[in-house]
């Protein structure tokens, strides 16, 4: 949410420098979830985390206008309250 509220106000002053590292803390932290998704030296648990967290990632730096909508949709899904059910007693 914050990386979202930094680019959305980054960009609304025309800040494209700054909008630009925004989206590359962004993508850094997409690949470094990836990295860890892929580690097998890291509990089953963490690593299905990480890829969703990747995939999170993947979903705000192309679509970030319906990045928010999506959450709410995703967090819904049945795929999603099986991998995460503690998920649900956090919202």
């Amino acid at each position: 949410m914050r990386l979202d509220e930094l680019m959305r106000n980054f960009n609304s002053k025309g800040e494209n420098a700054a909008v630009e590292r925004v989206l590359n803390v962004a993508r850094l932290g997409k690949r470094r979830a990836e990295m860890i998704s892929r580690n097998h030296k890291v509990e089953a648990h963490k690593r299905l985390e990480k890829a969703e967290i990747a995939g999170w990632f993947r979903i705000w730096l192309e679509t970030p206008d319906a990045f928010f909508d999506w959450l709410e949709v995703r967090k819904q899904a049945p795929d999603f309250r099986e991998k995460f059910p503690q998920a649900e007693s956090e919202e």
